[in-house]
């Protein structure tokens, strides 16, 4: 790797696997500092033993007082990489606004508080 992220602090959210994850090792990889956040513990802790550069912390994006916390832990950082998203399962007609006001909640408000 090249280390062009060195000096540099990342923020991810839904960092315990898939895309997120991904992007945490990568960002790691390319000596940043890597604050990567989940709701789901056990792949955090999995995540944290592949890299010494990566922090973990469980962050539920929906919980302001959450992200206030984990924010003001974190401190600045350089590079944000919001990676939580919800899709529900259906069209527009089968979707309650229960599940619409979960999308809208995890998909463009937690984005906004973060």
């Amino acid at each position: 790797m090249s280390l062009r992220l060195q000096g540099k602090t990342a923020l991810l959210t839904a960092a315990g696997q898939g895309i997120g994850r991904a992007t945490a090792l990568a960002f790691a990889g390319e000596g940043a500092r890597v604050w990567a956040t989940d709701i789901n513990e056990g792949a955090l802790a999995s995540l944290a033993m592949e890299s010494p550069s990566i922090v973990t912390r469980c962050l539920d994006v929906t919980d302001a007082e959450s992200i206030s916390k984990t924010m003001a832990e974190a401190g600045a950082f350089s590079i944000l990489f919001n990676c939580a998203g919800y899709v529900h399962n259906g069209t527009i007609l089968d979707c309650s606004e229960a599940d619409w006001d979960t999308s809208f909640d995890i998909n463009v408000r937690s984005m906004y508080r973060i």
